[in-house]
């Protein structure tokens, strides 16, 4: 009697990146431009580390478009950084204390949140944790955690401020 040998789901997962990668390539160049093949790179570093969080029944290449479009943005929000404070350092006034509000305002705002939009704002914004790094910590899809953390800003965007 014969064992049957488990599925090696990464070799599939490696065969069909590999796939990917022209057609990735070129829906890149017309907004990523000579930062096109650095984006592809980094994108499929990403994509390997988190290869757990793959679903097997979907196409790859949505998949590996929404890494490829993080990256990017991930890359332009780096670059455009230092340019931007290193440069206009001086010319950007500090801002004046009574537009800064206070901690218990904050904290207003934030309980007026659904507990998990709560918890999802604060582990995005305060602690920086990754869309997928929340989504596994809660047990949640990535498109529900993004969802909530959308309507958690909204929220907070159209609230009238505390009494």
């Amino acid at each position: 009697m014969t064992e049957a040998k488990p599925v090696d789901r990464t070799d599939e997962l490696s065969r069909r990146l590999v796939a990917e990668m022209p057609a990735l390539r070129a829906w890149l160049r017309p907004f990523a431009g000579a930062q096109a093949e650095d984006v592809l790179q980094d994108a499929f570093a990403r994509a390997w580390r988190y290869r757990h969080t793959y679903d097997a029944t979907q196409p790859v290449g949505g998949w590996l478009r929404q890494i490829a479009r993080r990256v990017w943005i991930d890359q332009r929000r780096r670059a455009d950084d230092p340019e931007r404070l290193g440069d206009l350092v001086d010319e950007i006034p500090a801002p004046r204390t009574s537009d800064l509000g206070s901690r218990e305002e904050l904290q207003q705002q934030l309980a007026r949140l659904k507990p998990v939009e709560r918890n999802i704002v604060l582990r995005f914004h305060r602690d920086q944790a990754s869309l997928i790094e929340i989504a596994e910590a809660l047990s949640l899809p990535v498109g529900t955690v993004k969802s909530h953390l959308h309507r958690a800003r909204q929220r907070l965007a159209h609230q009238p401020p505390p009494d």
